[in-house]
Order: structure tokens, then sequence, then C-alpha cells
């Protein structure tokens, strides 16, 4: 079998060729080819724009259109996969170490028969362990009395000192009921707290398996005392968080985002953290990576920020190919059998 494994600043091609080899074995042919912008900042901007727009929105290393025309599976991680490469390829599969493949353009890729295959749950433990983190961080100030001591301040008064409380008896409501919002339900529990969930897709027996109650979105929006947002963005959900669904929040309330930015309308969430319409936003991810210097965000006291944090973590990065891969061998050997790996 011939791999084309194409890394990025986060996860390098030689990284990605040891799980390959340690997968499939040392039989196995590997070619490695990396995507590299001129500057973190660009990587991270390209990333940004291929997550909104698509793999033509980036610009992948030219030595893929030669690389491309060799390989039997391409793993890819954030590198785009588009349709003109998509068209060079000979590949069976297309694997992504990521949850979702805004990265490769899909359509292209059925359209020739090739499988797209993306790694679910692979960040689910760090994301929720970062969902719980900001949480905290919102409820209790800590970002911003950590600020306050480095500015040689002692500050003890905040945005939500009015109504600061302790978790214990609040109701956190989730949007979407995902791999990632099950672990923040389960991880929940020691808090002694009150679960909502908004999810249209999700079978009620998973639900009560976690404790955890069937609501709509208004019902959401009014009785929690944090909401968590977890689903996917698609056309669907895009803005899914907007004017009306703050307007039915709780002046009390905290909006805690891990998931996408486009889920939730930024003008409109502006206006209510700038108006105190919500108690406040604890925010990983934004409609623009980096935030522009002069974004109205970074003015507010009512908000925890963090630069895109929650999924990396070492263990994630390192487990993610083998997870990927192992559930690629799988396929594999289903559909060709085992001689695909005699050597």
């Amino acid at each position: 079998m011939r791999f084309l494994v194409v890394g990025d600043p986060m996860l390098s091609s030689e990284t990605l060729a040891t799980a390959v080899r340690e997968v499939f074995g040392e039989g196995a042919e590997i070619a490695g080819v990396d995507w590299k912008p001129a500057s973190d900042e660009e990587f991270w901007h390209l990333r940004s724009q291929v997550e909104k727009f698509g793999p033509d929105a980036g610009k992948p290393p030219v030595e893929l259109k030669e690389a491309v025309k060799q390989a039997d599976v391409i793993i890819t991680h954030h590198t785009p996969i588009n349709g003109e490469l998509i068209q060079s390829s000979q590949a069976s599969y297309i694997g992504v170490c990521r949850a979702g493949t805004e990265n490769v353009d899909v359509k292209a890729a059925t359209a020739k028969g090739i499988k797209v295959m993306k790694t679910m749950g692979r960040n689910a433990e760090a994301v929720s362990d970062f969902t719980l983190a900001l949480m905290l961080a919102e409820l209790r100030n800590l970002a911003r009395g950590h600020a306050a001591l480095v500015r040689g301040e002692w500050r003890k008064k905040y945005s939500n000192s009015g109504f600061m409380g302790d978790m214990r008896g609040k109701s956190v409501g989730l949007i979407g009921f995902g791999y990632i919002a099950r672990l923040v339900a389960k991880k929940l529990t020691g808090f002694s707290v009150r679960q909502l969930v908004y999810d249209p897709y999700v079978d009620p027996a998973v639900l009560s398996e976690y404790g955890a109650e069937s609501v709509t979105l208004e019902e959401l929006c009014r009785q929690s005392d944090f909401i968590s947002i977890h689903a996917r963005l698609s056309a669907d959900t895009t803005g899914l968080v907007g004017k009306e669904a703050l307007s039915w929040m709780k002046p009390t309330a905290y909006l805690i985002n891990t998931a996408r930015a486009g889920l939730i309308d930024e003008a409109a969430l502006l206006e209510a953290l700038q108006n105190k319409q919500i108690g406040g936003a604890a925010l990983d991810v934004f409609w623009s990576e980096p935030v522009p210097e002069n974004h109205p965000l970074l003015t507010l006291d009512n908000v925890t920020l963090s630069p895109h944090l929650a999924g990396a973590t070492n263990d994630t990065f390192r487990m993610t190919p083998y997870l990927l891969l192992g559930e690629l061998k799988q396929a594999i050997q289903s559909q060709a059998g085992s001689a695909w790996f005699a050597n």
C-alpha cells in the first residue's frame, strides 16, 4: 500500500508516518509532504478560512499536485485537499485526523469513489475538560483576577459580583449531545447540577442514561445558568444562538463556546454582552482567527477568552493518527481481505 501523509505545523508528516508504520507495518510505502505557510499567523488564518469556506480557501503545498497521483491512501490533518487535487488522485481513501472534513472536498471525492474518513471523538476528552474549565473561569473570574494581579491590583469586584454563586444546584444547558457534550455531562455529575439538552437528533434513551432532560432551544435558554454549545456548524446551525436565543437567556447566565464561532451571531452576542443582557461568555473559538487587535470583545469585562486551545493537548495529538488509522485498517480489511496486509 502506498500512503501519502500530509503534515502541518500542528501534526508533522514524520509523526503521521510513524503512526502508519506502527499500525500497518514496516511494509507500508510512505511519502510525506508538509504544509508550511509562511508563518504561524498565516497558518491559523488559512485554517480559519478553510473551516468557514472549504478547501478552496486554503493554499496546499505545490508538491501535493504530483504526490497525490501515487497514493492509495491520503492522510491529512488541516491541509486542504481540494477538488483539483482529488481529480489528480487515484487514492481509495482520504483520512482526516480531525472530527470534521471541512478541509476536504468531500463532494469531489464521493463523485470519484474515494471514501473520506474522519476521527470522531478524537479530542473529546480535551474539549470536555476545557469546557468545564471555562465555566469555572467565567463564574469565578479566574482570568480577570489573574490579569488584575499582574497589573498590581488586588481586585475584589467584578461584573458578576452581584450574582456570582456556586456550581452546585445550577442548571446547565447543552446544545448538541455528541461525543464531547456527553463527556461534559458525565463530568458535570460531580457538581450536582441539573442538565438540559437541546438536540433534535438524539435518542431520548441516551439522555436518560446521562440523567439529562430533553428541552426545546427556548426552554434551554430560559432555564439554564450556563449554556454550552457542542453542535456541528452547518447551514442549518449557523447563527443558531442569535438575537432571539440571547433574549431568552437569564441576565445572570453564561454562554460557553468551544465548538465553532459561526454557531453564534457575533453582532448579537456583542450587543448582549455590552448591554449586560446576559451574565457573560467564555469563548475559545472566534469568527476570525487570530482575533483582530481592535475586536470589541477585547474591551469587555464580562468575557473569558482563550486562543482556540480546547482540543490542543499532547495526548490528543499523540493519539489521533492511531484512532484514524485503526478505523481505516478495519475498513480496508473488511472490504479487501487480509491480502492488503501480506507485507
